[in-house]
């Protein structure tokens, strides 16, 4: 007999003459009674365990038995609990417990009567597949994670009401695989149809971001993830997740293969290099640093699952066969250098070195440090381009030296063997020779100075300003400075170029340049021909081109090309040649940033070139 809380009792005698297994626990978790089947069951005698607390004759249940309990006597019905004969000591024998409030007569609840039943296969999985549910509900609701499971077979679809949220769709949605894909948009729906198809006939997994559009128009990005399942070599389901993402395109969730990565490496947002992984397999990047989204001026996410050779110039592609093989080989590779533009549009030279990892699941990424090198690479090659000015200033002016100190000491050892030779000599007509070839020599050492002032003078104006210059208005000074030469040798000039040409450059220089080459083309000319020398010009993107042309002697280019612009230089038998002038001319040229080309041949006379940068 038992008293109810409203004073009603009644007797439990009936318990004893049913065939189920059934038992009876009060408010307080004490046994009441219990069925004779129950009994057999679990191998209990009643009179030794009523009155005692029902959950301390399972204390291998307890926590998760005391819950349901606590359930029921709140008034919930049929809560299926699974019992487990391997974690316990009275069954041998797995079952199903029904968990039901038990009241009296007034409704009141005084207890919870347990039917326990022999549980089937497909029982226990349904338990499994709801607790799995459960579990997968309660952290999807924690994260707003949306489930999902798409039955290959027979083409449903389910999901959890989450994803009517994401989607903006009523609770009574019924989605189907095909209207679930039109959700998505442009490259997104192709995307999603690939993914799944794969998923079906490949066996692959994915884990994408895709933009879909919610019921009311809105777009929102989701990372929505697939795992197919198979059974006998067949595809029979999918399972998977969806998740909305910020308008930065952020995931949202606390745990993400970047955390977990990140969690593999503890220093990698801390060190003072830029940093990224890649993963091994398909050369996507899972990861870079802060460091390197400072370098690159680039959100983290306009990297995320990219290739890396989406990023790198043509040239840097032939290298990647030889550095898988160092990865291979040596599980790492020797530092690249290329270059990169960032978010500004700047280019930077970048060093990369890289080391085979291993991360979850032995997973294979690459762990590469990138050095912003940019500056170091410039102060570098203005460090080789002075080097090289340096150089080729001390070999002008160990070569200058070397002529100077060459010219002069033959001047002075012929002047002092005349010297010697007329102070021996005591005939007046062999002292008058010796006198003559001294004056000779004089005017000889008065030339070599003359044109070793000259070299230095071209080289003292190198930091002059160039200047733009009409062309003819040189070209007239010139001819009135030749005008004698000209009229001694019945030459002529005939000057095609126009008055609106101008020319940059320094106007000594220009001067210069005209008067060495016109009266060249004299002092070389035919012997049977009067000298004409025509003056054009031509155009190009970035010179203005003077253009000289005689009909002279001509010049061998086969046999003398090479020694041309050379100081001392000579090609005819010319008392007046001191090979000087096409020395200074070239010199001239360069010191304007120009450059100076021949063609000519003996006997066809020679045309010059002068390209004026216009610089």
């Amino acid at each position: 007999m038992i008293r109810s809380k409203n004073s009603s009792s009644f007797s439990l005698d009936w318990i004893k003459q049913i065939p189920s297994s059934i038992v009876i626990i009060d408010t307080d978790f004490k046994l009441i009674s219990a069925s004779p089947r129950w009994e057999a069951n679990f191998q209990l005698n009643l009179d030794q365990v009523e009155g005692k607390h029902f959950v301390d004759l399972f204390p291998e249940l307890a926590q998760e038995l005391k819950t349901r309990l606590k359930y029921s006597l709140d008034g919930l019905r049929d809560i299926k609990f699974k019992y487990n004969a391997n974690d316990c000591q009275y069954s041998s024998e797995d079952s199903i417990w029904h968990l039901n409030p038990w009241k009296d007569g007034y409704g009141n609840i005084i207890g919870v009567i347990i039917k326990i039943e022999p549980i089937t296969k497909t029982q226990e999985l349904e338990l499994e597949l709801n607790k799995t549910k459960l579990l997968l509900n309660n952290k999807a609701s924690v994260a707003k994670i949306g489930s999902w499971e798409l039955d290959a077979l027979n083409n449903s679809l389910l999901w959890t009401p989450i994803v009517n949220k994401i989607h903006g769709l009523p609770i009574d949605f019924e989605p189907t695989l095909e209207n679930a894909i039109e959700f998505y948009v442009d490259e997104s729906q192709k995307l999603i149809q690939k993914v799944v198809e794969d998923a079906i006939n490949l066996g692959k997994p994915w884990n994408v971001k895709a933009q879909l559009r919610q019921k009311n128009g809105n777009l929102i990005w989701v990372n929505t993830i697939g795992r197919p399942k198979f059974k006998d070599g067949t595809c029979t389901r999918i399972i998977g997740t969806i998740q909305q993402v910020d308008e930065d395109n952020k995931i949202e969730v606390k745990k993400t293969i970047l955390e977990a990565e990140l969690s593999e490496y503890p220093l990698f947002e801390k060190v003072p290099l830029g940093l990224a992984i890649i993963d091994f397999e398909n050369g996507n990047f899972l990861n870079v640093n802060q460091q390197f989204i400072k370098l690159s001026g680039f959100e983290k996410e306009y990297f995320i699952n990219k290739n890396f050779k989406e990023f790198i110039g043509k040239s840097f592609l032939n290298k990647e066969t030889d550095l898988v093989t160092q990865l291979k080989e040596k599980e790492s590779f020797e530092p690249v250098k290329f270059t990169f533009s960032n978010k500004s549009n700047h280019s930077l030279n970048l060093k990369v070195t890289g080391s085979l990892v291993k991360g979850l699941n032995n997973k294979k990424s690459i762990l590469c440090t990138i050095e912003n090198i940019t500056t170091q690479t410039k102060l570098e090659k203005k460090l080789k381009n002075t080097i090289s000015a340096s150089r080729e200033k001390n070999d002008q002016l160990l070569n200058f030296a070397h002529m100077v100190s060459h010219n002069l000491k033959t001047h002075a050892t012929n002047f002092s063997l005349l010297l010697n030779f007329l102070n021996d000599e005591k005939g007046l007509s062999q002292r008058n020779k010796y006198m003559t070839m001294l004056f000779n020599a004089s005017d000889n050492l008065s030339e070599t100075i003359k044109g070793l002032r000259e070299i230095v003078a071209v080289k003292s104006n190198l930091n002059n300003e160039k200047k733009l210059l009409p062309l003819n208005e040189s070209v007239f000074i010139v001819e009135q400075n030749v005008a004698g030469l000209l009229k001694q040798n019945n030459g002529k000039i005939i000057n095609e170029i126009s008055d609106d040409i101008k020319v940059k450059a320094l106007p000594a220089y220009l001067n210069s340049i005209l008067t060495n080459c016109i009266t060249n083309s004299i002092k070389y000319k035919s012997d049977d021909k009067a000298p004409i020398i025509i003056l054009s010009t031509e155009e190009n993107k970035n010179y203005t081109i003077l253009c000289i042309e005689d009909n002279g002697l001509g010049i061998d280019l086969e046999k003398y090309g090479d020694q041309l612009f050379g100081l001392y230089k000579t090609f005819h038998r010319n008392k007046e040649s001191r090979g000087i002038g096409l020395y200074i001319t070239k010199n001239q040229m360069d010191a304007m940033n120009g450059k100076i080309t021949v063609d000519s041949s003996p006997g066809h006379g020679t045309t010059f070139k002068f390209y004026f940068n216009k610089k």
